[in-house]
């Protein structure tokens, strides 16, 4: 009877203690963003994509090669194309998309929700007026293709933005290739100090293609025809179709 006492005490312990680590867990992978809807081939952090599992802020998402994951955030959309990677944050308008390889697709509705897609120092901003759909292509460390299927957007890279309409397609020229220490959110106050820096023209040099002149556009206009539109066209349907999961 006399070690009662003790094991209750041990017990109180070792449950406030994984009570603490649960928590901990929680706060660490923060909160609750939005869903899994479809999954092929695909990683939630070290995981495997389920349909109908949680995804949370700051969560990295990933896919093979042949995969694929669409994720929803309320009424917003993102579908990781294959062999991709990205991190994802909650925002007060939405969500951040922090593309770190291949390609991604999104959608939104056109009202105060909105998904903004950072590709090493390149912006992409839908806009709101009216519902929107994009695909974003990281081509290498210091190149991005956006295109506007449906809507427009705001590409911001470095000082220079530009507006790209429907049915276009830019090749946008990042001024930095970023390696990053650790993985915070764009609109996190201290970002930029959680990467360095590494300018584009003086890569460029190195690898003996001449650098961007003064004055002339990081923003180059190729075509509103790209590999991967066929996908992008297959997520809209779905997510305007009555069966959507």
């Amino acid at each position: 009877m006399k070690l009662q006492p003790i094991f209750i005490a041990l017990v109180s312990v070792f449950c406030c203690g994984a009570n603490a680590s649960m928590v901990e867990a929680q706060q660490t992978r923060g909160t609750a963003l939005g869903l899994v809807a479809k999954a092929d081939r695909a990683q939630v952090d070290k995981a495997t994509a389920s349909e109908g599992s949680t995804i949370y802020s700051g969560d990295y998402l990933s896919t093979d090669n042949g995969g694929s994951l669409l994720v929803r955030v309320g009424s917003l959309s993102v579908n990781l194309e294959s062999a991709s990677g990205a991190h994802i944050y909650r925002t007060p308008y939405g969500a951040i998309v922090e593309l770190d390889e291949g390609s991604v697709v999104y959608t939104t509705p056109g009202n105060a929700e909105n998904i903004v897609v950072v590709a090493n120092d390149v912006r992409v901003t839908p806009v709101l007026t009216s519902a929107d759909m994009g695909r974003v292509s990281l081509n290498d460390p210091c190149n991005v293709t956006v295109y506007s299927q449906r809507g427009e957007a705001n590409v911001q890279s470095g000082a220079e933005s530009h507006f790209i309409q429907e049915g276009k397609a830019y090749r946008v020229r990042g001024e930095n290739e970023v390696s990053y220490r650790q993985y915070v959110s764009p609109d996190d106050n201290d970002y930029h100090n959680y990467h360095v820096h590494k300018a584009c023209a003086a890569m460029a040099t190195v690898k003996g293609h001449p650098p961007i002149a003064a004055g002339q556009s990081k923003f180059l206009l190729v075509t509103g025809v790209l590999a991967g539109t066929a996908t992008g066209i297959g997520v809209w349907k779905a997510l305007e179709s009555p069966a959507r999961p």
